[in-house]
């Protein structure tokens, strides 16, 4: 599945730090998209949720999130993301399931990491799209 396509007047801000592309879309939905063009780590995710603070001018968003190419989340990012305090403007998190592989690792992130948010695994973008309207 590639990467979701915007449209320039659905985005109101963006910001880029590799490997997180982050659109602030019109409607009101924080869009991240994740490359593997560089590992994820908690301290890079710390200075991103940051950066997002600043964007959304420290308010909760709804976010949807989508791991390009399959790109796998490692136990340390699975396990922080997980906890209500590691991005205090996330009102919920949807994440694109793009493949068998993420699908495994999705699951076991909502039976084992019992994220502190509402989050949803999806495979169709407005399915989650319209799920994360409910949040906004």
């Amino acid at each position: 599945m590639p990467h979701i396509t915007l449209k320039n007047d659905e985005i109101i801000s963006q910001v880029i730090i590799v490997p997180y592309y982050i659109h602030l879309r019109a409607d009101g939905i924080l869009y991240v998209r994740i490359t593997p063009e560089k590992e994820e780590t908690v301290e890079l995710l710390k200075i991103t949720v940051a950066k997002i603070g600043e964007m959304v001018n420290y308010k909760k968003v709804p976010l949807l999130l989508n791991h390009e190419n399959s790109t796998m989340p490692g136990k340390a990012i699975r396990e922080y993301w997980a906890k209500k305090e590691s991005n205090p403007y996330s009102k919920a998190d949807a994440f694109m399931i793009n493949s068998d592989i993420l699908r495994l690792v999705g699951n076991f992130y909502l039976k084992v990491n019992k994220p502190e948010r509402p989050t949803k695994m999806f495979t169709d973008e407005q399915e989650a799209i319209k799920w994360l309207s409910v949040f906004i």
